[in-house]
């Protein structure tokens, strides 16, 4: 049997002190047999180990998980995040940790890490700064793979990165400069000991779910939401008190532009640092195939977006005042143009999810979300959405539902579904964020509370970043309801005000017919929709010239609607009333 590394233990340990932390220093590994690693599909160079001595130990003493399960029993009462692990500080940098070794073809750091009885490793760098063809890789004590290897295109502008979840409480970590790079600067200030729901499967930690929860790609309650599940992500989130899982979407905006927005609830982050934001991660894709859950994950997780901005929220506590909502932007304000390339790799295959900020109540529609963090599940409701507050706090703020069973089972949410979308049946928009309830598997008639979009939109508060409007929907066209695309982006180019200014639209309001005069621009082709207040389209032509055309509005119902006109560059929107 072919293994990636061979290794040999050696045994002897001697001791070093590093900023007043014990280290156990060995002679721990000497690889016997070099290996090279075939080209991953991130553009990770191939790696070739070579041989390393006295590779110093890093031995962190484990959390009081008493005390810790304590503390979760707390939070679950307090609906706070699920979380999922707690922090080890440390200050490991190349220059007081591990040790170097010069090969022919440049040099090899390498650490060891301890961390016992952990179900996983998460290793966040306040400073990760690699150059060149540099990379860096993390393996276990059998030399597998613990993560894909992060190269210069890893490196953020704010510097800083999540290697998370590497399965096992004991591995390496491994920096390799090939001759003539830069280098490295690295500092990793805390080490996440991972203790629940991490998705190992060498100790059965996969499908944690409870047993009542079916798979979104399960045949045939998922058949229908198949573009909305591909814009739901599991999002491993980082805050002051450690690590934790949630749920949430990336959403639609009116300006078409194809910005990475990404809504969840604010109880997922109120505690969270802009720093820590840095370091959070949303996994899209991860999910079965059908009905049956895999034994391990494999390459599920390997579809991530790493970091985020906040934006807005609804400023309330995580729902004790209003409706519980966090709007983030995926990546940096300075990498969207390579947030958003990758989130359109046929890999992530990602979806902008539209939305209904209607206060009117809906008959049926279904939940996507990551309970306890597990791979994708849905869980469906027949009823009517009830209008109704959150602990008590007298508003009509949320959503509550109660699920209801289908042909495949009965789902209900979890700890992990935090921030989920909640869809309409009518026609897949978001109509909720899950800030929580009392659903289980063993109470599949009780409640679960999702935050009104309808509520985001203005009523948490008067501040631009306290409503979900602003950045929905930025052109102020006054719609309440907008459609899901894979490619919003067509917003990019001339800029939108002046180009408006040349396009004509009259009469307005109109009864029969209106004329959109193109004539003043420069000739190029053009697609025209006209969509009503919900979204819905009522017409569309695909125009090769500059020109005036009229257009038919004798069939429309009385009210407002909206001409968009597409210059493959920009996204113009006006609107007319229909008589």
């Amino acid at each position: 049997m072919q293994k990636d590394i061979i290794f040999e233990i050696i045994t002897n340990v001697c001791k070093q002190t590093m900023k007043g932390k014990l280290i156990t220093s060995a002679l721990f590994f000497a690889l016997v047999a070099a290996t090279t690693f075939a080209q991953q599909n991130n553009n990770t160079s191939s790696l070739k180990l070579t041989t390393f001595l006295n590779t110093p130990t890093l031995e962190l003493a484990a959390p009081n998980m008493d005390a810790v399960r304590k503390e979760d029993e707390e939070r679950n009462k307090n609906g706070q995040l699920y979380r999922i692990g707690v922090f080890g500080h440390t200050h490991i940098t190349t220059l007081n940790s591990g040790v170097w070794t010069s090969t022919p073809t440049g040099r090899v750091w390498q650490l060891h890490v301890k961390y016992a009885g952990a179900e996983a490793l998460s290793f966040l760098f306040e400073t990760f700064k690699i150059y060149d063809q540099t990379t860096v890789t993390v393996f276990n004590n059998e030399g597998k793979k613990l993560h894909k290897t992060l190269t210069k295109e890893d490196v953020l502008d704010h510097f800083q990165q999540n290697i998370a979840l590497c399965f096992g409480d004991e591995m390496t970590l491994q920096i390799i400069e090939p001759l003539g790079s830069k280098p490295s600067e690295i500092l990793i200030d805390r080490i996440i000991y991972n203790y629940r729901s991490t998705g190992n499967p060498s100790i059965a930690k996969i499908n944690e779910s409870d047993n009542c929860e079916i798979n979104v790609n399960c045949s045939p309650v998922g058949d229908t939401w198949q573009d909305e599940k591909n814009g739901v992500a599991r999002v491993y989130v980082v805050d002051p008190a450690g690590a934790g899982y949630c749920s949430g979407s990336l959403v639609n905006n009116t300006s078409h532009d194809c910005k990475p927005l990404f809504l969840t609830a604010l109880h997922c982050g109120v505690d969270a640092t802009t720093s820590n934001f840095n370091q959070w991660r949303f996994y899209f894709r991860y999910e079965a195939v059908g009905c049956t859950s895999p034994s391990a994950a494999g390459t599920l997780d390997d579809y991530y977006i790493t970091g985020c901005v906040k934006l807005a929220s609804s400023n309330d506590g995580g729902g004790d005042t209003g409706s519980d909502f966090l709007l983030v932007q995926l990546g940096t304000t300075a990498n969207e143009a390579a947030t958003v390339n990758k989130l359109k790799l046929s890999t992530f295959g990602a979806y902008w999810n539209g939305w209904d900020a209607n206060s009117t109540a809906t008959t049926g529609g279904a939940g996507i979300h990551h309970p306890s963090g597990d791979i994708k599940k849905i869980s469906t409701f027949s009823g009517n959405t009830t209008s109704s507050g959150w602990n008590g706090n007298g508003l009509q703020s949320h959503w509550r539902i109660t699920w209801t069973s289908n042909s495949n089972g009965h789902g209900v949410t979890e700890g992990g579904s935090s921030g989920s979308p909640l869809f309409n049946s009518s026609n897949g928009r978001i109509i909720g964020t899950l800030t929580g309830g009392g659903s289980y598997c063993t109470a599949l008639s009780s409640p679960d509370y999702y935050g009104k979009v309808a509520y985001h939109w203005t009523s948490n508060g008067t501040p631009a970043n306290e409503q979900l409007k602003t950045f929905l929907d930025p052109l102020n066209t006054g719609v309440l309801v907008y459609n899901g695309s894979y490619n919003p982006c067509s917003g990019a180019g001339i800029e939108e005000n002046e180009l408006a200014s040349l396009i004509g639209l009259y009469p307005n309001p109109a009864s029969n017919n209106i004329t959109l005069d193109l004539s003043a621009l420069e000739g190029q082709e053009f697609v025209v929709t006209v969509v009503d207040i919900t979204g819905k389209i009522m017409h569309e032509r695909r125009l090769t010239k500059s020109e005036k055309t009229m257009l038919s509005v004798a069939d429309f119902a009385k009210g407002l609607y909206f001409i968009r006109i597409d210059t493959g560059n920009t996204l113009v929107t006006k609107e007319f009333i229909k008589e």
